[in-house]
């Protein structure tokens, strides 16, 4: 069953509250599922993040309004949404109040859990019930049940059963995903060809087609995310100290990197997160294992 890590909660009176909750899935789904989320904010009025990109699937329901998302101009409304590995960041909205599920998925759980490659949903968003026909059914559920203890539980049991039916992915490629993802995006790609003993044209084409960007695409997204999560932490080094950490050439080649993934500069980036403590404390509370994470905003949320 799902390891519950139990609810934060912060803010005061009407304005700026928010909630979060964690929990990990049961041994049964290791490698396919990171981790649990639930977010709860109340806001004074209509709230904008930017959210960045990590190198994982992101299942997300909403227990209220539907969630309001775009990507690359894209804008998508459902009750639930699979947004697909990408390079960018999506933008998402709510009219002051949400309440949102949020399963954190490594790509290799696409064909098993959703029966399609990762390479489908990626650099989009899409709505779950064009995968999962039962959607409308279990979002229901979801909204009447008391606590976010047995929301995860609930959405754990649907994933559990879907495993069991669904595809595995390709072994070769599963072992290079994981070999870009333990370097955290720092090695050469000319590894991933010796260990598998496939070209590197063949490596890039099931790469691409099982986890949804090429290696190096990914091993540039697993680097972002590294650096993000040191961005974050209390105490942070420098800038340049970051991009000297995370094997960045240089000062110039972190920042054009970044603001490919995030859609700014660290400094603006690091600009919106001491001006939404909301969203900054949320994503802070609902992760307690930075290496793979989802939420944070690399601008001031609009408030109207």
């Amino acid at each position: 069953m799902v390891a519950f890590g139990g609810t934060r909660r912060g803010g005061g009176g009407g304005a700026a509250c928010w909630e979060a909750a964690v929990g990990s899935p049961r041994a049964g789904l290791g490698g396919l599922v990171v981790g649990y989320g639930g977010f709860a904010e109340t806001a004074a009025g209509v709230v904008v993040r930017r959210e960045v990109p990590a190198p994982e699937l992101v299942l997300l329901i909403s227990l209220g309004e539907p969630l309001a998302l775009v990507r690359d101009g894209v804008a998508v409304r459902a009750d639930a949404a699979l947004v697909g590995i990408g390079r960018g960041p999506v933008e998402a909205a709510h009219g002051g109040r949400q309440s949102v599920l949020e399963v954190r998925l490594s790509p290799l759980a696409a064909g098993a859990l959703f029966g399609v490659s990762a390479s489908e949903p990626a650099e989009r968003i899409v709505d779950v019930g064009e995968l999962w026909p039962g959607t409308p059914e279990l979002v229901e559920r979801l909204r009447a049940d008391a606590g976010w203890a047995e929301r995860f539980a609930r959405v754990e049991d649907v994933l559990v059963a879907r495993a069991e039916r669904g595809r595995a992915a390709d072994p070769v490629v599963a072992g290079s995903w994981r070999q870009v993802v333990d370097s955290r995006g720092d090695l050469a790609i000319g590894a991933l060809h010796e260990h598998s003993g496939w070209s590197r044209k063949r490596m890039a084409r099931r790469f691409r087609a099982e986890i949804g960007l090429t290696p190096k695409a990914m091993a540039n997204l697993v680097r972002f995310e590294h650096a993000v999560d040191l961005l974050r932490r209390p105490g942070r080094r420098s800038l340049a100290e970051v991009a000297l950490w995370c094997g960045y050439c240089d000062q110039a080649h972190f920042n054009r990197e970044f603001k490919e993934h995030a859609g700014c500069t660290p400094t603006a980036f690091l600009a919106g997160l001491g001006l939404d403590a909301p969203g900054r404390d949320m994503a802070a509370a609902g992760r307690p294992t930075p290496r793979i994470s989802k939420t944070g905003t690399s601008h001031p949320p609009t408030v109207e």
